[in-house]
């Protein structure tokens, strides 16, 4: 797979979900099959945040322009950086973010101005670096008027029962997990890794937003600390 889009291109994806005044997501699928999510998560202020960047229809794009001005873009990981070039081609006033360790590798797809530590945040949004990883994934941390949502990417994913050989890297899969392929390249301290979501899962989420697969929705508490249970 080429490091990244140069022209804009649209792939399959579902309508724009609006889940909150202050956060949106939408659903996509890759040439190559593989699923992902994006969610557009907006400040107190107005300005939007785009985690996970998906090229939408000209229709769609323009209803997120009137929602407010995409002044950042955010990479999850080295892996997911299809969209980062023409996302920010189309927004050049925006400031591309990812992960500290991202940088360079994210850097050969487009400019990046600063790492997750960098990224602007508010009382109701704050991005950040999780525990344990060395800086290779982070986490969105959204307040809604439900409640608190975590956005994730590649450390939670809850994808539908797979076979082999899949299921020996992304699994557990059929629930909410922390795939094997995540924990054997880039947890590097379980017990901050553990320590930092057991206390995400302490606030209480209304919804968990995996990189992959369906969101958590029902029963969260109970499914978001069991998949905390497989660091």
């Amino acid at each position: 797979m080429a490091v990244c889009y140069t022209t804009w291109t649209v792939n399959k994806h579902k309508p724009i979900e609006k889940l909150a005044p202050n956060l949106w997501r939408v659903a996509g699928i890759m040439e190559n099959g593989t699923r992902r999510i994006m969610s557009v998560i907006r400040l107190a202020d107005g300005r939007v945040l785009m985690h996970n960047a998906i090229a939408l229809d000209e229709a769609e794009m323009a209803e997120i322009d009137g929602w407010g001005e995409v002044s950042g873009i955010l990479v999850p990981n080295a892996f997911h950086r299809m969209d980062s070039r023409i996302m920010h081609q189309r927004y050049p006033k925006a400031k591309v973010y990812c992960p500290g360790n991202a940088v360079k590798a994210v850097g050969k797809a487009t400019e990046v101005a600063g790492s997750y530590a960098d990224t602007p945040g508010d009382a109701t949004v704050k991005v950040r670096h999780l525990a344990g990883l060395k800086e290779n994934e982070g986490v969105v941390e959204v307040q809604t008027d439900a409640g608190p949502v975590f956005v994730f990417n590649d450390m939670i994913m809850n994808m539908p029962k797979m076979g082999y050989p899949m299921e020996l890297f992304i699994g557990p899969s059929g629930q909410a997990s922390v795939p094997r392929f995540a924990r054997w390249v880039w947890v590097k301290d379980k017990v901050a890794l553990r320590k930092d979501l057991d206390g995400l899962a302490a606030m209480g989420p209304v919804r968990v937003i995996p990189g992959h697969g369906a969101d958590i929705v029902e029963d969260v508490g109970r499914k978001f600390r069991e998949a905390i249970g497989l660091v």
